[in-house]
């Protein structure tokens, strides 16, 4: 399941800040309407990983459904079209991608919304640019949600009791990989497709989501004294030539440099090569 804006167009990102915040980096405090804990609180702490509910600084989480009892609410609950709670969803926003889980819920103390993140996850995606009063506003961003139970890392498939945003998002990435490697196939799952984050064996970077590995358009898109080599962040000193110039193109969010899976991810006449959209050298 995907979420879809008006007009077909993709949606936008609003930031929550509801659960156990505790302290973190103050970018909720102007929130104007945190609640106190999230949707699936009782779950998270059955789970018995030292955490009593999600934290919006730390764990990658995404808004989905509305639920509400007021006269002319609309609403929509994900479980009826087999989404699970806390399970993964793949998150495509300013030419990278992110997992999280389903971790809440919109409810009717105002207008029913779709295109909602933690606030970890939103900074992550757009920095500064967000925060409990600040949102994304345009319509480029992908939320892209897994059915079926085999989608739910479990108590012992993530990292719940990580301390920082990085710790958590990555342990979701092998079950993530493989949930995204299914899209558009049909019969058997095939194999887990290669991330395009990095492995636990590579650095870390001060910078989530610009480490090596990330996509990026040139030098300043990547962490620390990684450079920009072929459309990847990496180890400056790259023989490789630099990436074709990025050709405009119809489809927002799908032109050179974005994530994909197949060619069908890309705009116009851009290919999917090693899972970003980009001019063939071939044709």
């Amino acid at each position: 399941m995907y979420l879809q804006g008006t007009g077909g167009n993709l949606v936008n990102m609003d930031i929550d800040c509801d659960g156990a915040l505790g302290t973190g980096d103050g970018s909720c405090d102007s929130s104007e309407d945190t609640q106190g804990q999230t949707s699936f609180q009782g779950t998270v702490a059955g789970y018995k990983k030292g955490i009593k509910d999600l934290n919006a600084y730390i764990h990658s989480f995404v808004v989905l459904g509305n639920e509400g009892s007021k006269s002319g609410y609309v609403t929509f609950d994900p479980r009826s079209v087999n989404v699970q709670p806390l399970s993964i969803v793949a998150v495509v926003c300013g030419n990278q991608m992110f997992y999280g889980v389903w971790g809440d819920t919109n409810g009717d103390d105002g207008p029913p919304l779709i295109g909602e993140v933690s606030d970890s996850l939103g900074r992550a995606c757009y920095g500064n640019a967000v925060n409990g009063n600040a949102a994304h506003d345009a319509n480029d961003v992908l939320y892209i949600a897994f059915t079926g139970q085999d989608a739910v890392p479990g108590a012992n498939g993530a990292n719940w009791a990580a301390s920082s945003f990085s710790a958590f998002e990555s342990s979701l990435g092998s079950l993530g990989d493989q949930l995204v490697a299914r899209i558009g196939s049909t019969g058997s799952t095939p194999p887990p497709a290669s991330s395009t984050k990095p492995s636990g064996s590579q650095p870390t970077c001060s910078w989530s989501g610009h480490c090596a590995g990330a996509s990026c358009g040139s030098d300043d898109d990547c962490s620390d004294d990684l450079t920009c080599n072929s459309g990847k962040c990496g180890t400056s000193g790259s023989t490789s030539p630099p990436p074709p110039p990025p050709p405009s193109c119809s489809w927002a969010g799908h032109c050179a440099g974005a994530s994909c899976s197949s060619d069908d991810d890309c705009s116009d006449e851009l290919a999917c090569i090693k899972k970003v959209c980009a001019v063939d050298p071939n044709n």
